[in-house]
């Protein structure tokens, strides 16, 4: 398996929406429903980072074929700029591959090149066990959890919020951390 990651196109669009429509029909993993991820919304998405450029969108290849995506976007309000939202995705059939890991590392070189995000931060479902092991795993700590945010059919579940702080090596240091070091 060689993955490459590169910078989100437009003519993508339609493989990202169909990896999250795929994903979104499984309850607990996406907020959105299948119906409302349309290759409009994704086409909008990776159009405003092509022309703002103040935020990054990537997708992961094997050969041709989308495996992933993921992107960073800052928050837009002036004390908050220094913190970007990450999204990411890893297609079906794809997960535990790795190709989650080499996303997020890809990702976090950026953010710490940018000069400006200083912070991550993510919000992830309770019910999602294995994404909030990763997130660990990569350095990320819960800060926070939304009581019954999401409410699928009859049951709800709670959304985590997470944060990487990028500052003076502190990702490096919950890294060691998380690996018993």
């Amino acid at each position: 398996m060689n993955i490459t990651i590169r910078h989100a196109a437009i003519s993508d669009a339609h493989a990202i929406a169909d990896a999250e429509r795929e994903i979104a029909k499984e309850p607990g993993f996406l907020c959105s429903q299948p119906f409302e991820l349309t290759d409009e919304n994704v086409i909008n998405t990776i159009s405003a980072f092509l022309k703002n450029k103040n935020g990054v969108y990537f997708v992961a290849e094997n050969k041709t074929q989308i495996v992933g995506h993921a992107f960073l976007e800052p928050l837009h309000l002036q004390s908050l700029r220094h913190v970007a939202d990450l999204n990411i995705v890893v297609h079906s059939g794809w997960q535990k591959k790795g190709i989650g890991t080499i996303l997020l590392e890809h990702l976090i070189d950026w953010a710490k090149n940018s000069n400006a995000i200083e912070k991550i931060q993510l919000n992830v479902r309770a019910s999602n066990i294995a994404a909030i092991s990763f997130y660990k795993k990569m350095g990320f700590e819960e800060e926070g959890r939304l009581k019954n945010r999401l409410k699928v059919k009859d049951r709800y579940i709670d959304d985590i919020i997470m944060g990487l702080d990028l500052r003076d090596n502190l990702c490096e240091k919950s890294l060691l951390k998380s690996a018993g070091i």
